[in-house]
């Protein structure tokens, strides 16, 4: 059975008709995306790659895509009317795909970033398109197995990998199937996202540095608003920020 098929056939009929296509190797399934729509593909639609030459990571880092040690997909959405809850949403539903697909408990790294052990084991970004028709990219690559080409993040965060031993069959269809059930079944429900967020949340009450929301900030992780925001205790007081990026201290 191909991958396609394999993934269409655990998924529910109204997800089912979506078109999904599998390509060998990509620069990045997100600029892939971005090429499509712009020769006029509207959404919903889902690429995946067994391998991309140029991962695209959040503020431009590099993510690590060697051919089929990962998941590596980009999920092509008609933007809805609030998008403040998307990359939660997605977080919540890989760390619940992770944890059905894998048994393996994954922690939430604010914003975009699971994590195993304070490890990375995969990263979300989510990115707006206006033009041809207003769409979200849902951009998602996971380190499903070990693999000699990773590399250190050039934020110093350790990659890790979900499996110790390369498993006997390929989880990836099942992986992303799931995903896409939890996700969509969260966005139906969004009074559940922050709740499940805040269960599952990486490094609360731990001291970390905030990049990318103006001077750098050092201070505890609080907590996280109804709206996704981080909640950062600092030696000025308490700060909210919807942008920017936490690293241990």
């Amino acid at each position: 059975m191909s991958v396609i098929n394999a993934i269409k056939a655990q998924l529910p009929p109204a997800l089912a008709t979506m078109a999904i296509e599998h390509f060998t190797t990509l620069d990045s399934t997100m600029l892939a995306a971005e090429r499509q729509m712009q020769s006029g593909r509207r959404a919903p639609f889902l690429l995946l790659a067994d391998q991309q030459t140029a991962g695209i990571g959040r503020r431009g880092h590099h993510f690590d895509s060697p051919p089929v040690a990962g998941l590596y997909f980009t999920y092509a959405m008609p933007a809805p009317t609030a998008t403040a809850l998307l990359t939660p949403a997605a977080g919540v539903a890989l760390q619940q795909a992770v944890s059905q697909v894998v048994q393996v408990t994954a922690t939430i790294k604010w914003v975009n970033d699971l994590l195993v052990n304070d490890r990375k084991v995969a990263g979300i970004m989510a990115t707006f398109v206006p033009d041809p028709q207003p769409t979200v990219l849902i951009g998602v690559g996971v380190n499903l197995t070990p693999s000699a080409e990773r590399h250190e993040t050039k934020l110093g965060l350790p990659i890790g990998a979900l499996l110790t031993a390369a498993p006997a069959t390929d989880l990836r269809p099942t992986l992303l199937a799931q995903w896409l059930i939890h996700f969509t079944q969260l966005l139906q429900r969004p009074t559940q996202i922050m709740p499940a967020y805040r269960q599952h949340a990486a490094w609360l009450g731990r001291s970390v540095t905030l990049t990318g929301a103006g001077d750098n900030q050092r201070g505890i992780v609080q907590g996280f608003t109804d709206d996704g925001a981080l909640q950062l205790l600092t030696s000025q007081g308490l700060i909210t920020t919807t942008t920017g990026s936490i690293r241990l201290v």
